[in-house]
């Protein structure tokens, strides 16, 4: 999956106005989810990424302890905060969508090793997606 069509799957499945506000959000996302894995983790999955994923996910500077401490409701808001979005009903929707592709970006071994080290309420959003 190139980079459009997983901005245009999150952007049809997030209920998000355009593909511009959808690679914002599926670049918070990816970078929520590099600031709460290990270091070693977050490089592997990022070099599994299309180019255009990767740059968004090194987008912005990494979380200076690493992993940060993020349960659910801290990951959905701050995709919401940092997305400028509406809600957190967004925020939820954004997260899923983005988990979603991205699992058919990475392999399967590598989204097993990211599922290992979320905690019990992210791992459920992981695996939902």
């Amino acid at each position: 999956m190139n980079a459009r069509t997983m901005y245009s799957r999150v952007a049809i499945e997030a209920e998000l106005d355009s593909l511009a506000e959808a690679r914002q959000v599926t670049g918070v996302v990816l970078r929520a989810l590099r600031d709460r894995l290990m270091p070693e983790e977050a490089e592997q999955a990022s070099a599994q990424l299309p180019t255009e994923l990767k740059a968004l996910w090194r987008a912005a500077p990494e979380a200076p302890h690493r992993p940060l401490r993020m349960h659910r409701r801290d990951f959905y808001e701050r995709v919401k905060t940092e997305a400028g979005l509406a809600s957190v009903r967004t925020a939820e929707r954004a997260t899923d969508a983005v988990f979603a592709a991205l699992k058919e970006q990475i392999s399967g071994g590598e989204c097993d090793d990211i599922l290992a080290q979320l905690p019990k309420d992210l791992k459920q959003v992981w695996v939902h997606a």
